[in-house]
């Protein structure tokens, strides 16, 4: 197979684009049974509306397959306060020294100490075989397949760029206008001249919306929930206006009730339901096509990945143990203290001992789904789901003045979690209460420190890891965002660091 190199001068990586129309688990075909999608047969591939839907697959595939998902879950999960990394194989490890960067907010600009430069890298490669797709559409196309293709396309974009402006770009609320997001790539470069430099955090999001708002009409078919729809697009409008609509003392009553307005369209008219009693606890272990409470979801039925491999299986002298099956990340007891009896949610932990630790003994059950071997697995990372949104919902309401109704929405999650109804909460206590209620909801799904710095709330660990402190993170701290990667620095000379 051959593979072509490019230099993506926006972002100062070299990428590739190679074999977008890689195999999905909707396809059911070898590799070599498809066309490869490069640069030599680029006018080829866009000849038939086929040739979008198949290299869309690819870029599905390309989560799936990369290194995106698990440089994304690092970056997102350590960087708060729901895990616990317990061990270390080595302290001169370099994998072992990127697991930890994060966790200590060290934010290193070396691809040899963190994951920046594995996620950056990650992202913009993907993007590039996104914008390939884009590029091909006509502005007067009416084929209805191509639009679908150039709908979900502009979806993926979008999802993109909006982690990496979590990553990159502080918290919306903090002068949007003049703090820097990520550079806005949205054609495939392959050209080294006058590299563009990072886009506004105000800009950055305007981009994130006018793709999904282009996208929306464009839909026409209801595919499995591996793929994007019209609904998933609303709920990571949802979202995205959430992360604009404020703090709790300082609110955007617009944006926060644009992101009700958006949850109402899923909730109302997704078919999307959330899973009750037995099902629920079963949530994470049936295949996501079958969930009818996940919205959008990267599949690993074919593909295995790699985010048990420290949450829940052994690394290093303990592979292999039949005494220990455990990883070195656990849930933090901070965490696991929230959960109160009775709570079905204490169903996504088992107990799960490991070497010379009698007190760390949990591990999370998120990603096991046919577990059959000591490293991989292919659970579906649900990257959108209905509780979500549920809980967009409540905290918007909430901070556009309506107490009750958001009173009525973070109900519907506690209780469907086997709790007793909640009552005479409003203010700040129901705002604790919905902040509270999406951490143990949405733990390990990527939200924990998001969450706390959008509004304007300091990261807290009150509890050591391993050989790491206590630590309080606040909200308008310098290493609440990453920093660019170093290869990026050098090769592009009109992109600005963040401070550290």
């Amino acid at each position: 197979m051959r593979i072509i190199k490019f230099k993506l001068s926006g972002v100062g990586i070299a990428g590739y684009l190679s074999l977008l129309l890689l195999a999905h688990t909707a396809c059911n075909k070898q590799l070599d049974e498809l066309t490869p999608h490069n640069v030599n047969f680029e006018d080829q591939q866009f000849l038939t509306a086929s040739g979008y839907t198949k290299a869309t697959i690819g870029n599905y595939s390309y989560f799936a397959s990369s290194n995106y998902e698990n440089s994304w879950f690092n970056i997102s999960e350590y960087r708060g306060n729901n895990v616990r990394i317990i061990d270390q194989t080595s302290t001169s490890n370099l994998a072992d020294a990127k697991n930890i960067d994060a966790f200590n907010y060290a934010n290193s600009e070396s691809k040899d100490y963190g994951y920046s430069y594995q996620f950056w890298q990650a992202s913009y490669q993907g993007l590039l075989g996104i914008n390939m797709v884009l590029k091909n559409v006509r502005e007067d196309e009416t084929d209805p397949i191509i639009l679908q293709a150039k709908a979900e396309n502009l979806f993926l974009r979008a999802n993109m760029f909006f982690n990496l402006v979590r990553v990159y770009g502080r918290p919306y609320y903090q002068n949007p206008e003049t703090n820097l997001g990520v550079p806005l790539i949205l054609t495939p470069i392959m050209t080294t001249g006058n590299p563009p430099g990072r886009a506004t955090i105000k800009e950055t999001y305007a981009q994130i919306l006018k793709d999904l708002m282009i996208a929306i009409p464009l839909f026409s078919q209801v595919n499995a929930n591996s793929y994007a729809g019209k609904y998933a697009a609303f709920a990571l409008l949802s979202r995205v206006y959430l992360y604009m609509s404020g703090t709790f003392s300082q609110p955007s009553a617009e944006y926060a009730k644009l992101s009700a307005q958006y949850a109402d369209s899923v909730i109302i008219n997704s078919g999307n339901q959330l899973l009750q009693g037995a099902d629920y606890v079963n949530y994470y272990t049936i295949p996501n096509q079958s969930n009818k409470e996940t919205i959008w979801a990267v599949n690993h039925e074919i593909s295995t990945m790699q985010l048990p491999i420290l949450l829940n299986q052994p690394t290093g002298v303990y592979t292999g143990s039949t005494q220990y099956s455990t990883g070195q990340v656990k849930p933090s007891p901070d965490l696991l203290g929230l959960l109160e009896a009775g709570d079905l949610r204490r169903n996504f932990y088992k107990v799960d001992k490991y070497p010379n630790n009698n007190i760390d003994t949990f591990s999370t059950t998120k990603y096991t789904y046919k577990y059959t071997a000591v490293y991989y697995s292919n659970a579906a990372v649900h990257h959108l789901r209905l509780a979500e949104v549920y809980l967009n919902r409540a905290e918007a309401r909430l901070k556009a003045g309506d107490n009750g109704s958001a009173l009525e929405d973070l109900n519907i999650i506690h209780m469907r979690a086997g709790l007793t109804r909640l009552t005479g909460l409003s203010g700040q206590d129901l705002f604790n209460a919905i902040l509270k209620e999406r951490r143990l909801e949405l733990a390990f799904e990527g939200h924990n420190s998001y969450d706390d710095f959008r509004n304007g709330l300091p990261m807290i660990r009150n509890y050591g890891s391993f050989n790491s402190t206590p630590l309080t993170v606040n909200a308008t701290a310098a290493n609440v965002v990453l920093r660019i990667p170093l290869d990026v620095l050098t090769e592009n000379a009109n992109m600005k660091q963040n401070e550290q």
